[in-house]
This record gives structure tokens, C-alpha cells and sequence, in this order.
């Protein structure tokens, strides 16, 4: 501890200054300042020596906030236009291309005196340099992976205005190659809006103040011995930072959290040598509450308290969050080991979990400077609504803050996660990497794995079918599997999906998972109702079909020069408007491009439709299949393709066709068409689905044919004598003259009530009067279209449907009009 006198530690100690508790002094906030300058130059300038009796070197550097990012705090500033709004995101690309320092000047408790004290950093995106009042405390690389220093020599005591220690974080330049640095940070680009690379102190930084022996990890293991009891296996490392042996005691109490229950206490003396140790303490809950998804039970959770004492002085103390609740994995029946290796069927204690999954789409904003609480409690509340009861991190994105995590543990929510973001490329083959890579995976994992929350663990998402060497990609996250294997029990998958063509090759069985994304990128190639009944897999991981936000989000992000006839900020933020209008005119027989309100309408009710009809047809399979995962539930940019809430947390149309078909007790009527010839007869069957473990008994249904003009044509009821717990049945035929004439539609509506009259199912659909051989023929003139104009433009070009900025000849110049999309223009 620096520049302290002897009087005044002689002061702090008739105060009782050094008091016996661990303290924990919080540096996130508002008191941050940031400064850029091109890479090697800071210390060059001397940024890193920067001190409190010198802040006028500081003074004009900008106010920045931690946790955050670069991109935000230039935007708060004023040095960067919003980066979502129209095509700003390309004008901040020299962001990257320097290095940024952020400074904190603060003052510590004086209750830390005579402590061990630790500067710790939960996360920083992706490396930096730390110094602290002018010393060099180290380096660190990897976004998800916290450090620490020990910082009891550096810091200060005295107090001035301003504080007297000075934090100084050097950020070194943004990566530019993901492949270089996957694993250890998430792509920044993929099928949705791109451009930057982040980069920012992403989690919050702190100092703690405690004794000679830390608790540097608490691990609850747990098995059911019965209906009212488990056991724990608390595996506590701890670290003796100093070079002699202690005698001390350690004592671990168990409580519920969010319920009342007596507390469970263990304390046994142990020898601590120096350096980190383990030990295992094991502890019965005779009165056991076990942690549930929503529509199973309830979600108990505990809390474990550990503490570490020498005789009356405490050395550390942590609480760790868990619940009671036991994993198995089981094979999916209706296949045999040749058609599916992998056991997919999540039992929660006993009890098959048939997840209803969406993707997350990694944190509400790339830039994390906007990711406040409210919105993931906003974003976790709709998932619910929407009767999700799993999201799925996949490796396009970073694993979540820990709030995510406590909100899923509360919400009942379950957790699909990918280990560590790897996600379509080919993986670098050096022994330096792939360590380095390892090293975060197991800090992830240990970090995670008390969440009950998390059930099934992957580790990546599309990395074979794109790789030059699959092979090689598929030996690294097998051995990634084996590298966490000791830190979790958890099941491993390697990849998704496993039974594409490349799959096939690498070894793996038929029938395993599949992205059910051909509908949407085969643009006419498909319709949904001869594309989706072919598919035979245990799981879905990935169903994509995209649509655009809400007229009044887009206008939030989209030039008001450039919403209508659609400019070049649409091809920016990922529209494609070849899929938009082939998918609206599967739909609704029509590609609706004639105006902007019913264009958008469009785009979301198609999406609705599809996935309504996907999600039935897969939960009717249940239990051959277990799975099934929308593409995506949210995206974390204001984008044109993704998404059933959009950036702006608002519901799409499609939101509440999910919410039907993700209904835990689903009557679903299945149909083989959606397009049927005036006065042909409609032939349906319905089917009940029911998550829940309770069966119900003496229910009724009753479904609804109507016209055009939603006029009744035909009504019926019947009797269903008893739904059975966790099943899916086919119950009754239906069949209906079909009304109207070419061009219109129709209607269905189906509803179910129990013994009581109580409704637990409503639904219904949207069928066209329509030639459906006429219109696949339409549909494929459609994608035809679409696929030459790629060819000719390029795929991932948009600025081939402006022709203008394409330099096609017969347009008017560039400067001289807005660039408008092909086909739009009116």
C-alpha cells in the first residue's frame, strides 16, 4: 500500500478501519473517461503514466461508462452518428483501426486497509493492457474469461477530489480476422447486420478486499436420492495466496433463495498449503425442492454460502446461486443406433423436457453499452408469453451476461448453449491456438455451470459444412468436449447440425439434427408443406424465415428518405427482398411489393404461417422428435430479416403465431395442402399435444370452417374422453367443402376445453382457394428470377437491387436520386 504514513495506519486501526468482512468496491458506472490514438502510440505518449496530481492531461478525453463498448461511448459523445441508423454503421469502420484507454480515478474504502485487495475484471472485449497509479499489472486476451490482479502493494489511501488511484485499461485494436480469434470472441457478421467489430470493457470491473485465502470456486454436484431428498457435492477451490501452510475452518450453509426453508450448515476444519487446492464437502437436503422448467413445476433455488475463517478473522466469503435438479439424457424412440447415435430426449428429474426453443440472438445490442436490464427482463417476459421454454445460444454469439442466466433460473427457462461462439469457418491448426481457445471453454464452463438453467451443452453451430478441412474442425471440438468434460456433466454435442451431406461424410448418423432452412433459401424451390413432413431428425436445432421489424421500428432505423419505394439502408440491414416476396406469395398468393404497410404485414404474416405450420408438424412427432428451435427469437441489431420481437423489443405479427404453436397443450389440425380448387374437399385431422405430465379427462373441441368473409360454412364438436400426460395423438378427421372462389381464402378455428369449460387450447389457420400446381410453377419462375440475379450481382451484394449504385446503364445517376429496389420502384 502506497504513500500511507505510520500515524495514519495507526489511525485507521484505533477506527477499526481494518474490519473483519470481505468488501467489495464496485468501478463500474458513469466515472470513466476514454481516449483513442493510433496503435503503439499510447504508451509512446505515456498515456499508461497518467496520475491524480496531473488529471488536466485527461481533460479532454470523453466520458465513457463501464460495462460498455467503444462504438456507444463515441456515439454518447457525439463523435459518431448511431451506427444502427441507415448506413452509419460503415462510416465508424475507422473505429477499429485504433487503439482505446479508459481511465478511472477513484478513491478506495478505507475499510479495505490492511487487506489483501484484487482489481478483477469480469470481461473485456478482446485484449488489453492493465496498469494501476503507473505500474504494469499485465495482459489479457479472451472475452469470456475473467481476471484478476493482486493490487494490495499498489493501491493508494490517501483521499483527494478527484481520487487518488488510477486505473488505466489499454484496448488493443479490434481483431479483423474472426478465424484467428473464434472461441475466444463472436463472429461479427453473419446472416444479419454487420460491419464492426466490438470492443469494450463488456462486464463490470471491481476491487475486492479480503483475506490471505480466497474462494476461487464453488461447484454443486447433486443427484435425487429420493422424492424428498438429495445429495450435495460442493466442491469448493480455494487459493492460499501466501507461502505457509493454515490451519483454518471452513463452513458452507445451505438455504433455499427464493423460498423459505431451514438452513443447512457444514463446518470442518482443513490444512491449507500454498496454491490452490480442492475440497469436496458432501450434504444431504432432507427436504429437498426441485428446480423446474415453467410448464413442468416450480423453480426453487438455493443458495450456498461459503466461508473461510482463521479462528475470528474471516478470510473470504461467496454466495453461489444453484438449484436442485437432475439431467439424464435419453435416446429418442422411433430410431435405431444406426439412424441416431446421440441420446437428444432432455429428462429433467425423470421428466422428458420437449424444448420449444428459439435462438437468442446473443445480447439485446452488439454494442453492450446498451444492453440494460430492462431489456433482457422485457426480452426473458416475451420469450414466456410466447410459451418458450428454452432459448438456444448457438455459436454465433457470445455467451450471455450472468443476468441473462438469473433471469432463465427465475423464468423457468431452460438453456441450449453453445460452449464458446464457433461458428462457420475453418478452424486455425496451431497448438497455440487451440490451447488458448480450451482455457476459455473451461473458464466459461465453470463460470455457468451452477445455473440450473442450462441442460444441454454444443460446441459450435455450422462448422462443418463450410470448412475446408471438416475433418480437422471436427477433431478440435471433440477434443474441446473432452477438455470441459471434467468441469461439467452436462451432455456434449459437437456440432449443428450433424446430418447434413458434409455430416454424412465426417461419419455421423442419418438422423441426428438437421437445419430445416431449405424453405427459405431455396426461394420457391419448396412449399412448406411437402419441404417440412420430409424431414426425419431427432432434432431441429435451426428453423429460419425472416421478415421485417414493425413499420414503426423501421422508421427508427431507416432514412425517412429511403422507408418507401426501399433504399439502399434496407439492403444494408440484411433485406432480402428475393426471399421476402417469394415467401409472401407462398403464403398469401401474393408477393405484395404495391406499398410499405403491406408489404412489411406481409413479410411477418408469412413468417407466422410458416413457422406455425413447422412447429405443429414437429411437436406432433414428439417423442421420435425432442427438439425444435425458431431462427431466430430476437437479433441483436435493427435488421430486415430475423426475429419474431425485433430490436425495439416489439412484437412482430408472427409472435403470436409462435405463441400457438408453441402452446404446451396444442390441438393442431394437420393439413397436407394450404391451396385447394373451389368446391374440392378439404380433408384435416386434428391432433392434441400435451407437455404437461397432467392428463385430462371428459374434454371437448369444436372447429370452425369459414369463407372469405369469415362466415361459418361448417361447425362441429366432439368429445375427447382423455388427453394423456406428455403425448401427441391424432384424435379426429375433419373434412370441409371448400368455399369461395379463385383467390380467396378461407379460415379454420379449433378450440379446447376441459371437463370444466375451461379453454386449454385455441387455434387457427389461413388456407388459400388457389391451383397449387399453377402456383408452384409461379413460385419457381419466382426463385428463377431470384437466382440469376445473383448469379449476375452476386450473392451477398445488395446492390443488386439497386441499379443504380450497381452502375447499370438506363438509370439515372446515383447523386442525382435515391437508389430505390428492383422491382419497388413505385
Amino acid at each position: 500500500m502506497k504513500n500511507i504514513s505510520q500515524d495514519e495506519k495507526e489511525k485507521m486501526s484505533r477506527k477499526g478501519i481494518n474490519s473483519n468482512e470481505k468488501i467489495v468496491f464496485d468501478l463500474s458506472g458513469n466515472n470513466w473517461q476514454m481516449e483513442g490514438i493510433r496503435p503503439g502510440e499510447g504508451v509512446k505518449t505515456g498515456f499508461h503514466e497518467l496520475n491524480f496530481d496531473i488529471t488536466g492531461d485527461s481533460f479532454n478525453w470523453i466520458y465513457a461508462k463501464v460495462p460498455g463498448d467503444v462504438y456507444t461511448d463515441l456515439w454518447r459523445a457525439g463523435r459518431l452518428d448511431d451506427p444502427h441508423f441507415g448506413r452509419n454503421s460503415l462510416k465508424a469502420k475507422w473505429v477499429p483501426e485504433n487503439e482505446w484507454w479508459y481511465k478511472r480515478q477513484f478513491d478506495v474504502p478505507r475499510e479495505m486497509f490492511e487487506k489483501r485487495i484484487q482489481l478483477v475484471f469480469d470481461g473485456v472485449d478482446f485484449a488489453c493492457d492493465v496498469w494501476l497509479n503507473g505500474e504494469f499489472l499485465g495482459t489479457h486476451e479472451g472475452m469470456f474469461s475473467k481476471f484478476k490482479f493482486d493490487v494490495s502493494k499498489v493501491i493508494r489511501f490517501e483521499n483527494l477530489r478527484f481520487g487518488t488511484n488510477v486505473l488505466m485499461v489499454r484496448l488493443h485494436p479490434a481483431p479483423r480476422r474472426y478465424s484467428q480469434v473464434a472461441g475466444r470472441k463472436p463472429a461479427w457478421h453473419g446472416d444479419y447486420w454487420v460491419s464492426l467489430p466490438p470492443t469494450g470493457i463488456w462486464k463490470p470491473v471491481y476491487l475486492e478486499a479480503m483475506g490471505n485465502v480466497t474462494v476461487e470456486d464453488t461447484y454443486v454436484k447433486l443427484s435425487i436420492l429420493s422424492k424428498n431428498s438429495a445429495k450435495l457435492n460442493i466442491e469448493v477451490e480455494l487459493e492460499n495466496h501466501t507461502d505457509q501452510s493454515k490451519k483454518l475452518e471452513l463452513q458452507i450453509d445451505v438455504e433455499g433463495e427464493n423460498f423459505d426453508s431451514k438452513i443447512y450448515r457444514i463446518s470442518k476444519e482443513i490444512n491449507v498449503d500454498t496454491g490452490i487446492q480442492k475440497l469436496d464437502v458432501d450434504l444431504v437436503i432432507d427436504e429437498a425442492k426441485l428446480w423446474w422448467p415453467w410448464d413442468l413445476g416450480d423453480q426453487n433455488l438455493y443458495k450456498a454460502k461459503v466461508t473461510v475463517l482463521e479462528g475470528e478473522n474471516l478470510h473470504d466469503t461467496t454466495e453461489t446461486t444453484f438449484g436442485i435438479r437432475e439431467i439424464k439424457m435419453e435416446h429418442n424412440p422411433g430410431f435405431t443406433r444406426e439412424q441416431v447415435e446421440n441420446p437428444w430426449t432432455v429428462m429433467i428429474n425423470g421428466k422428458r423436457h420437449f424444448m420449444r426453443s428459439g435462438t437468442w440472438g446473443g445480447p439485446p445490442d452488439i454494442f453492450m453499452g446498451r444492453a440494460h436490464k430492462s431489456k433482457y427482463e422485457e426480452l426473458i417476459r416475451l420469450a414466456k408469453e410466447a410459451n418458450f421454454n428454452n432459448l438456444r445460444i448457438f455459436g454465433w454469439h457470445p455467451e450471455e451476461i450472468p443476468y441473462f442466466y438469473e433471469l432463465c433460473n427465475r423464468a423457468g427457462i431452460t438453456v441450449w448453449q453453445d460452449v464458446l461462439p464457433l461458428a462457420s469457418l475453418s478452424l486455425p491448426k496451431e497448438e497455440e491456438f487451440k490451447k488458448a481457445v480450451f482455457e476459455e471453454a473451461i473458464a466459461s464452463v465453470k463460470e455457468q455451470r451452477n445455473h440450473p438453467c442450462i441442460v444441454l451443452l454444443e460446441g459450435s453451430e455450422e462448422l462443418f459444412m463450410t470448412a475446408s478441412d471438416p475433418q480437422h474442425n471436427l477433431n478440435f471440438v471433440n477434443e474441446l468436449g473432452e477438455a470441459i468434460k471434467p468441469y461439467t456433466s452436462l451432455y456434449y454435442i459437437p456440432s449443428s447440425p450433424l446430418s447434413d451431406e458434409v455430416g454424412l461424410n465426417l461419419g455421423f448418423k442419418p438422423n441426428e439434427s438437421y437445419h430445416a432452412n431449405d424453405l427459405f433459401y431455396g426461394e420457391g424451390e419448396f412449399v412448406m408443406e411437402d419441404y417440412f413432413p420430409s424431414l426425419d431428425y431427432a432434432v431441429i436445432p435451426e428453423l429460419a424465415i425472416s421478415s421485417c421489424p414493425n413499420v414503426e421500428s423501421i422508421k427508427k432505423f431507416i432514412p425517412e428518405d429511403e422507408i418507401w419505394p426501399p433504399g439502399p439502408s434496407w439492403g444494408h440491414h440484411w433485406t432480402d427482398f428475393d426471399a421476402l416476396r417469394t415467401l409472401n406469395f407462398e403464403v398469401l398468393g401474393d408477393q405484395s411489393r404495391d406499398g410499405f404497410e403491406k408489404f412489411v404485414e406481409a413479410t411477418q404474416i408469412a413468417q407466422g404461417v410458416i413457422f406455425q405450420y413447422a412447429l405443429e408438424h414437429f411437436r406432433t412427432r414428439k417423442p421420435k422428435t425432442s427438439a425444435i428451435c425458431i431462427c431466430h427469437y430476437i437479433t441483436f441489431a435493427p435488421d430486415m430479416k430475423w426475429g419474431i420481437v425485433d430490436y425495439y423489443q416489439e412484437k412482430k405479427l408472427s409472435f403470436d403465431y409462435v405463441k400457438k404453436a408453441y402452446q404446451p397443450v396444442l390441438i393442431t389440425m394437420k393439413h397436407d395442402n394450404r391451396r385447394w380448387l373451389p368446391g374440392e374437399e378439404f380433408i384435416g385431422e386434428l391432433w392434441i399435444v400435451n407437455d404437461y405430465y397432467k392428463s385430462f379427462k371428459n374434454s371437448k373441441t369444436m372447429i370452425k370452417f369459414l369463407d372469405a368473409n369469415k362466415s361459418v360454412v361448417k361447425q362441429e364438436f366432439y368429445e375427447i374422453d382423455q388427453i394423456l400426460g406428455d403425448s401427441s395423438k391424432k384424435f379426429i378427421d375433419v373434412s370441409c367443402g371448400v368455399p369461395g372462389k379463385l383467390g380467396d381464402k378461407f379460415y379454420v378455428e379449433i378450440n379446447l376445453v376441459n371437463e370444466n369449460g375451461q379453454e386449454l387450447s385455441a387455434n387457427d389457420y389461413m388456407l388459400l382457394v388457389a391451383d397449387k400446381k399453377k402456383d408452384k410453377e409461379t413460385l419457381k419462375a419466382i426463385g428463377k428470377e431470384a437466382f440469376d440475379i445473383k448469379q449476375k450481382y452476386g450473392w451477398a451484394n445488395y446492390f443488386r437491387y439497386y441499379p443504380s449504385l450497381g452502375g447499370e446503364t438506363g438509370y439515372k445517376e446515383a447523386d442525382e436520386v435515391m437508389p430505390v429496389a428492383r422491382g419497388f420502384e413505385k
